[in-house]
């Protein structure tokens, strides 16, 4: 663990304090030496670079595993199988995501670096403040859909929310900013390093990362705003983005939030969609992706979403295979490499390279970053068939099938290779990005996911089906904040106007082809 001194006020703006143990200094107060030795917003850094993918437990399980991981398909919540699975959750759980997100920890530590530099873009520590904003943003956008972002102010409670169209191209345009400014740090400039969680202090690899998060942005867009998603990935891979695993995003820590709320609490297991995939092509990868389970032959066992009415034994099930110490995975260059195959796929010809290439690269990096043996994975064109559960017949889905298999074939369809594509990103984005599974899936239709056990929508949300081999419906987005009608209610219906459809989980985001 690192060492931090840190002004004791400045540190109680962080948020969650235990991870900062070790201090030589007076704990009621800094001497004039210590704070010349702490650079200008290092504390506000560290606790944007916390909110990427939530570190503190709490905000982790609220924000990622309960509203995203059982709509990606990658968990489910023994002890919450009425809420979120079933397209019930409560009000005070969906308004969590944005109250204490965005307005109690982004925009306070944000502000403090925007008062601090002036709003210079040119200072660097506000533009890599900058590119955690848009990071954080972005997740949280795909959540609601419009957010208040282009005029918010520090103190100010009542902001109008931006248009998510507008959101995507303000984000993209602070991205590119911000990159500009950190291309030009000297590379011997480590003044930071002890408040740098991912890179220690090295700019020259937060610039891959704005990068490669700009190129996650314009694949987003990419299907109803071609133009400027097309133009932003130009931007992005003229400058770099992550192509190595040595260059993989990865906050490093010793209280692994995923492991806490999955092993220690035991209130996340496996998602049976995961697992199931995983064990339909006998993917090496399972045995680093997942815990075993006893007293069955099969050894990886995912939890079905929607069951409330059973009564779950957590230990049954397979959890996500972690320690406390495991670092948190923000962005890799499988990631990137599928987004690329992607963006081939259109015939976006200044990629370099073909679809079908990038998308057995980013199996492969996939498979180095775990350091597990590929063998002859690339060659599988084993399918996922119907679901019988090895616990509890409950859960069977015997109906479901899908046709995505591993093995490249070019003279399938553009569907077809698109559905290759975005099922394999899906599995090497496991466990930490389920918000962007969720999104990814939302947009493409894949992978083929199962329905609930249970639908208590209301009739309000349609269970997932699949169309042509598609994915539709399930939940499309999380309601707006609740706290926003009494304290911003001419801005929050302003921003109901701009979903095009009601504030529920049923309206598709504007990133969503029709």
């Amino acid at each position: 663990m690192k060492k931090y001194i840190i002004p004791v006020l400045a540190l109680l703006a962080v948020g969650c304090t235990k991870d900062f143990k070790d201090f030589n200094t007076n704990p009621y107060g800094a001497t004039d030496e210590q704070l010349s030795r702490i650079p200008q917003g290092g504390n506000e850094l560290v606790a944007l670079q916390k909110l990427v993918v939530p570190q503190q437990e709490n905000s982790y399980q609220m924000c990622f595993d309960l509203p995203a991981t059982p709509y990606a398909g990658y968990a489910s919540q023994p002890k919450f199988q009425a809420d979120y699975p079933v397209y019930n959750p409560r009000t005070g759980w969906t308004d969590y995501v944005f109250d204490d997100t965005y307005t109690k920890h982004l925009y306070p530590a944000f502000f403090a670096l925007k008062s601090y530099s002036k709003g210079d873009m040119s200072k660097y520590y506000f533009a890599w403040g900058t590119v955690l904003r848009v990071a954080i943003t972005h997740w949280l956008t795909d959540s609601y859909g419009p957010l208040p972002y282009s005029k918010m102010e520090a103190g100010k409670t009542q902001t109008p929310y931006d248009k998510q169209s507008d959101l995507y191209k303000y984000m993209a345009e602070d991205l590119k900013a911000a990159i500009n400014t950190l291309k030009a740090v000297d590379a011997s400039d480590r003044q930071y390093a002890d408040f740098d969680l991912v890179y220690k202090g090295d700019m020259t690899k937060w610039v891959k990362y704005a990068n490669s998060l700009l190129l996650r942005i314009a694949i987003r867009m990419s299907d109803v705003d071609e133009t400027n998603a097309k133009t932003y990935a130009q931007f992005a891979l003229n400058n770099g983005v992550i192509t190595e695993n040595a260059d993989n995003a990865m906050l490093e820590t010793q209280d692994n939030s995923v492991f806490k709320v999955a092993v220690s609490w035991n209130d996340s297991r496996a998602g049976a969609d995961i697992v199931a995939y995983m064990n339909a092509f006998s993917d090496p990868r399972r045995e680093v992706y997942f815990t075993e389970v006893a007293g069955l032959p099969q050894k990886y066992i995912g939890l079905r979403s929607g069951a409330p009415a059973i009564t779950i034994d957590p230990t049954k099930f397979s959890a996500p295979k972690l320690t406390k110490e495991s670092p948190m995975v923000w962005i890799t260059a499988a990631e990137v490499a599928f987004i690329k195959a992607e963006m081939a796929l259109k015939g976006w010809g200044f990629v370099g390279d073909t679809a079908e290439n990038l998308y057995k690269k980013g199996i492969e990096l996939s498979f180095a970053q775990h350091n597990v043996a590929i063998g002859n994975y690339l060659s599988n064109t084993s399918v996922r068939g119907a679901y019988y559960d090895p616990r509890q017949s409950a859960y069977n889905n015997p109906t479901f099938s899908s046709a995505i298999t591993v093995k490249w074939d070019d003279s399938a369809s553009n569907e077809v290779k698109l559905s290759k594509i975005i099922t394999q990103k899906w599995i090497a984005m496991y466990p930490y990005n389920s918000q962007e599974a969720w999104a990814e899936w939302r947009r493409t239709g894949y992978p083929n996911l199962m329905a609930p056990v249970e639908n208590r929508s209301n009739g309000v949300i349609t269970s997932v089906t699949q169309v042509n081999g598609k994915d539709t419906g399930g939940m499309r987005r999380l309601p707006f904040s609740s706290k926003e009608t009494t304290n911003n209610p001419t801005n929050r219906n302003a921003a109901v106007g701009y979903l095009g459809g009601a504030d529920n989980g049923a309206t598709d985001l504007w990133w969503v082809k029709k």
